[in-house]
């Protein structure tokens, strides 16, 4: 039988990117007050505003799911959303990184970055697969890691979009 997450690191997870996604709201908003944003700075707010919001519903997701009846199965719906998720962003990001390199935007989107943002996403979706699959036991702490890890894709896109501008 599998145990329980660890509601109060997922509790601290989801008040920190409810704090990124405060910020990608107030950056959104002040877009509209001007000309808006380029293609890269709107990129990236998406990117920020995608990952904040994976952490924060991954991470009020299994209060409404575990019972303490059947934690496999409330596990297995947790990592099947996960999965899902992480599918979605492998989808759409790293075609657009890649559409705006081509666009001429190659030293904002340097290729190690490419690399790093989409292995996150990828580290994500092979993490939740292999608990989908049973391969991994250790369902609590990698859950909570594959959230961590969207807070770390947020806070780069977050760090990004203050301080490398298009000119």
């Amino acid at each position: 039988m599998m145990v329980e997450p660890n509601f109060d690191a997922l509790q601290l997870i989801a008040e920190i990117a409810l704090g990124i996604v405060g910020f990608s709201a107030i950056l959104i908003g002040l877009s509209r007050a001007s000309d808006g944003f380029s293609d890269p700075d709107n990129f990236r707010i998406q990117l920020l505003t995608y990952s904040a919001f994976g952490a924060m519903f991954g991470s009020i997701l299994p209060f409404a799911i575990f019972d303490n009846q059947n934690n496999d199965l409330s596990w297995l719906i947790t990592c099947w959303i996960l999965c899902v998720y992480s599918v979605i962003g492998l989808i759409i990001f790293p075609k657009k990184m890649l559409s705006l390199r081509i666009q001429g935007h190659r030293e904002i989107f340097p290729i190690k970055l490419y690399l790093f943002q989409t292995g996150i996403l990828s580290a994500i979706f092979i993490l939740s697969g292999l608990m989908i699959t049973g391969l991994i036991s250790q369902m609590t702490n990698i859950y909570t890691i594959c959230l961590i890890l969207f807070l770390v894709q947020s806070t780069v896109a977050f760090i990004r979009t203050m301080f490398f501008r298009v000119k």
